[in-house]
């Protein structure tokens, strides 16, 4: 968690560092009006480019974005937990034992302990799906796999707007920074023919405007479009994990060796650690 403060920490430090060394008034860098321009443009613009639902969801991740690895983590262990246990159940009681618990979570005791995963209502929904379809069937494992997989891809290609929303929004900053620019130009015109030293001042907010467009786009928006990027290959293997193991379990295989095909569905970045805290 403390990365991307320290990262922006970084960023403001050799931005604004480096202007001070170049023995530039600070100042000068500060004019509000180009930054009503530019950000309301581009928040404007963000509003017009896509749905509700796309809107909503970028929101949501913008959210996640600030929460620690230790906050991801969790979520797959507590996946693993909760998959381990409903397996481990069915291999019991029989497969209709899961029936309550999957027909509703939220009183389910089993669930319960698994807070994170319900907090997920997307991967929630995905889980009780490929366990309803197990209920229903009771299909082979190859049939959940297709049917997962549909889901899956129906799913990353409605959550990839998010980075293609973000994308374009930060291709667009420049361009909203030229036009801001280009206002401060039509501003300092008015000042020709008085003090060289108002046209001056003038030209130099003006230039700001092209600046704060080129700032935001590839300091702000560019690594948080990265950001979610990553944050939706993650999210994939989440779901991956649990199409992985319900999958072998439908097969027949053990609860644990389900289990552990699922794990090896954890992404790289976080298999160590999750191994380390089990």
């Amino acid at each position: 968690m403390w990365l991307k403060p320290v990262g922006f920490l970084v960023l403001m430090l050799a931005i604004i560092g480096g202007f001070a060394i170049m023995q530039g008034p600070l100042g000068e860098l500060w004019h509000p009006s180009e930054l009503v321009v530019i950000l309301g443009a581009g928040f404007a613009a963000f509003l017009l480019a896509a749905p509700i639902p796309v809107v909503a969801r970028t929101f949501v991740m913008s959210l996640r974005f600030f929460q620690s690895d230790k906050t991801n983590i969790k979520v797959y262990a507590q996946l693993l937990g909760l998959l381990q246990e409903l397996f481990k159940l069915s291999r019991a009681q029989g497969v209709l034992a899961l029936d309550k618990h999957i027909s509703d979570p939220a009183s389910s005791s089993v669930f319960a302990k698994y807070p994170a995963v319900l907090a997920h209502k997307e991967l929630l929904s995905f889980v009780l799906d490929c366990f309803s379809y197990v209920l229903m069937n009771p299909p082979k494992g190859h049939e959940i796999d297709k049917m997962a997989e549909k889901r899956i891809s129906l799913w990353f290609r409605s959550a990839s707007e998010v980075p293609k929303l973000t994308g374009k929004i930060g291709d667009w900053l420049p361009g909203f920074g030229i036009m801001a620019a280009i206002m401060g130009v039509i501003l300092t015109m008015t000042t020709v023919g008085g003090p060289v030293e108002i046209t001056a001042q003038f030209i130099g907010a003006a230039l700001t405007g092209t600046f704060y467009g080129i700032f935001f786009a590839f300091a702000v928006v560019g690594p948080f479009t990265h950001a979610m990027e990553v944050m939706l290959r993650q999210d994939k293997m989440l779901f991956e994990m649990v199409a992985g193991a319900i999958t072998a379990y439908a097969d027949g295989v053990s609860p644990n060796l389900a289990i552990e095909i699922g794990r090896q569905r954890v992404p790289p970045e976080y298999r160590d650690k999750l191994l380390g805290d089990a």
